[in-house]
């Protein structure tokens, strides 16, 4: 792949400007040229504390519609706005319940995103046309800044190709959008590696649209009752909800947790084998040695959520460079972040 070494130490690969940027130690030269980008309607993508997000001036519609089309995603799928004030938040909705200040206060920065009755200024394209807007403020300094220099809410999804695993690195975005983001900001690996809890407060009583780094223990924590929605013919109110999301390109086949897991997927494995099938596995550490003779990925110990979210996405991405065919992944407990887990590898199991 061609690349090469220029202003401010950037490296360029086929069209993509890419700067790497200590968050320890904000370069904010680096950080004002893509904020410049940003508000001269360009794409840039940059790390926050849970994937790789793809942004652009939520005010600019033009640039938001370009996030849509270089990732193929639906136009019935909201975005989420960053924010890097909270006094933002009040001019982009206008209906604010005493209960999502609470969770504010308590998870902003953080992965914790809103979801509440938009204001007349932002466009219908960065919501699918809902009266309602996601928001949420990152904890990664590089994103902070970026917002902040850019004098404008970003609009960011995922920084991937639609459907496919977000991206916790940045290679991953060089992966699925190569020549197709103006600037890429490299600040390493994302620390969560999991996207942020979505919960609809426009609604009683309120309700997780899709589980992410904060858990529903510690929103209950806050708020008391908070229902898991699980209306499929809700209308789509948050990113992430639809099928086939965080798919990899080999099939993946979950094995939930159960009484003769292993064994079902021991089954799998060698069936598949005997059909001349590429086989991953995705397994804990516990059992990482009762699968000798097939291709092992270890996501974490059983008791350790949080090494697993960090590991998931860039073992599936890992299984496709190998060229596996099939992945078969050892489903683990709801507790804690192990729901917002699970809810990944159903979707992309297309469970």
């Amino acid at each position: 792949m061609p690349d090469s070494s220029g202003f401010l130490g950037e490296k360029r690969m086929r069209n993509n400007v890419i700067f790497k940027i200590n968050p320890e130690k904000i370069d904010s030269k680096k950080i004002k040229i893509a904020a410049r980008s940003i508000r001269q309607g360009k794409l840039v993508a940059f790390p926050t504390e849970t994937v790789y997000g793809l942004g652009s001036d939520v005010f600019n519609a033009r640039a938001v519609l370009k996030i849509f089309k270089i990732k193929g995603r639906p136009g019935n799928d909201p975005l989420i706005v960053h924010i890097s004030e909270k006094e933002t938040l009040f001019n982009l909705a206008k209906e604010i319940p005493e209960e999502a200040m609470k969770l504010i206060d308590e998870f902003w920065p953080g992965p914790l995103t809103v979801v509440l009755k938009k204001s007349n200024i932002v466009p219908d394209i960065v919501t699918a046309g809902l009266d309602t807007v996601a928001i949420r403020m990152p904890k990664n300094s590089i994103a902070l800044n970026l917002i902040k220099f850019a004098g404008t809410p970003v609009a960011a999804p995922s920084a991937n190709l639609f459907g496919r695993p977000s991206p916790t690195c940045a290679q991953h975005v060089i992966d699925d959008l190569t020549g197709k983001v103006d600037i890429i900001l490299d600040g390493g690996r994302t620390e969560i590696g999991l996207e942020s809890t979505v919960v609809d407060m426009t609604r009683r009583p309120f309700r997780i649209l899709r589980p992410g780094g904060i858990t529903m223990k510690e929103i209950r924590r806050l708020l008391g009752k908070v229902e898991l929605n699980s209306d499929e013919s809700d209308i789509i109110r948050s990113p992430g909800v639809l099928p086939h999301h965080y798919s990899p390109k080999a099939k993946l086949l979950l094995v939930e947790k159960g009484n003769g897991q292993i064994n079902e997927m021991k089954r799998l494995a060698l069936n598949f084998k005997k059909q001349g099938k590429n086989i991953g596995i995705m397994v804990t550490s516990e059992n990482q040695n009762k699968f000798n003779g097939f291709k092992i990925q270890v996501i974490g110990s059983i008791n350790d959520s949080r090494t697993c979210a960090f590991n998931l996405f860039s073992i599936l991405r890992s299984f496709d460079k190998e060229k596996v065919d099939v992945i078969i992944a050892e489903g683990i407990g709801l507790r804690g972040l192990g729901l917002t887990i699970m809810d990944r590898l159903r979707k992309a199991s297309n469970f």
